[in-house]
């Protein structure tokens, strides 16, 4: 049972060892003259019912047998009680040795219960701290690693929607025999884009890089950039359509890199997942909202299914096909003090984004 004195009156283990000798000592002296005047009471008693009558000699003699036999007597409780008041501490310092050998072969799980209020109460409180600070040190250890794998994986995921896309764009200037002026610097200026946005995202994934807010002065014109740029990904597959009439035009401070993250896992999402039958929907909306202001960015598109689409693209379960990509999703939002929120409902896919927009500084 653990002790709920104050801590800072602990008594010493050897103040507690030198109470119980002087307990057992005084145990012993009271058992001695106890059983000293109980004897001879007895053997006086005894002698005149018989008719007995001691000489001087012979009554020393018997007082100091009684006497021999009391000491010994209170001798052996002295050291009984002694030693029995003694080995409960002792006892209870093979108990923390067996609990710790507990902490070690259950990883800090085990806890030493806490007995008394001496140094060796004090030493098992110390190690039940300290297994219980080993204990959140490792599972803050294992957060840790679980959440770094996670955002490694989640940026490796995004850096081939782009390398994809520059792969495709590659491919179609290569296969086409004749490229006017201006098919060429669309391409190029395309391809650029693509390979700084691999740049960027290598970057970050070798931790030279972090999050680098710029001011935008149009919003509007940058998201309707970032829907064409969604839309050329999957126009070739795909029946595709952008509304930004909700989206006002204002002004804030936005990381590109992270927001271009966000369309291209959209398209990338929508490219794997989306029915080609039905069209795959963008809606934009946002602008100042009292003091705040705020973008929202939406996607619909039915969910493929195994008859709608190539065999093997469809996986038997639809909740685990949306994961990486809408998962970065969810961590640039955070970033953002947004949320991602999805519904999936009769066959058909809705992502919602909301963001706050930081003002420009």
């Amino acid at each position: 049972m653990q002790n709920k004195k104050n801590p800072g009156k602990r008594r010493r283990l050897a103040g507690e060892t030198t109470e119980f000798l002087l307990i057992s000592l005084a145990v012993a002296v009271f058992t001695c003259f106890f059983l000293r005047y109980t004897s001879a009471s007895i053997a006086e008693t005894y002698l005149a019912e018989i008719g007995v009558e001691l000489t001087p000699v012979r009554e020393r003699v018997l007082e100091i047998w009684l006497g021999s036999i009391c000491a010994v007597a209170s001798g052996a409780v002295f050291l009984v009680l002694f030693l029995f008041m003694l080995g409960q501490r002792m006892a209870y310092l093979l108990k923390i040795i067996r609990g710790v050998d507990s902490l070690k072969e259950n990883r800090m799980d085990a806890r030493i219960p806490v007995e008394g209020n001496d140094e060796l109460t004090e030493l098992a409180e110390r190690i039940n701290r300290l297994a219980a600070s080993e204990q959140e040190l490792a599972g803050q250890e294992k957060r840790l690693a679980k959440e770094r794998e996670s955002w490694v994986r989640a940026l490796s995921h995004d850096i081939r929607t782009p390398l994809t896309s520059l792969i495709s764009y590659t491919q179609l200037m290569a296969a086409k025999q004749e490229l006017d002026q201006t098919e060429m610097g669309s391409y190029i200026q395309l391809v650029e884009a693509k390979s700084e946005q691999i740049r960027e995202l290598t970057d970050r994934l070798l931790g030279r890089g972090s999050r680098n807010l710029e001011p935008v002065e149009h919003f509007f014109l940058f998201m309707e950039q970032l829907a064409a740029e969604w839309e050329e990904m999957l126009e070739e597959h795909f029946s595709c359509r952008a509304d930004l009439s909700g989206l006002s035009d204002f002004s804030g401070m936005a990381d590109i890199c992270s927001l271009r993250r966000i369309f291209d896992n959209l398209a990338s999402n929508g490219e794997k997942y989306a029915d080609p039958e039905y069209p795959v929907e963008l809606f934009i909306c946002g602008g100042r909202s009292g003091e705040k202001l705020s973008v929202t960015i939406c996607q619909k598109n039915r969910i493929r299914t195994e008859q709608s689409g190539p065999e093997g693209k469809r996986p038997e379960h639809v909740p685990e096909s949306f994961g990486i990509g809408l998962e970065s999703i969810r961590r640039i939002a955070a970033d953002y003090n947004g949320t991602a929120e999805i519904r999936q409902e009769d066959g058909e896919f809705e992502i919602r984004i909301a963001l706050e927009i930081p003002e420009c500084l």
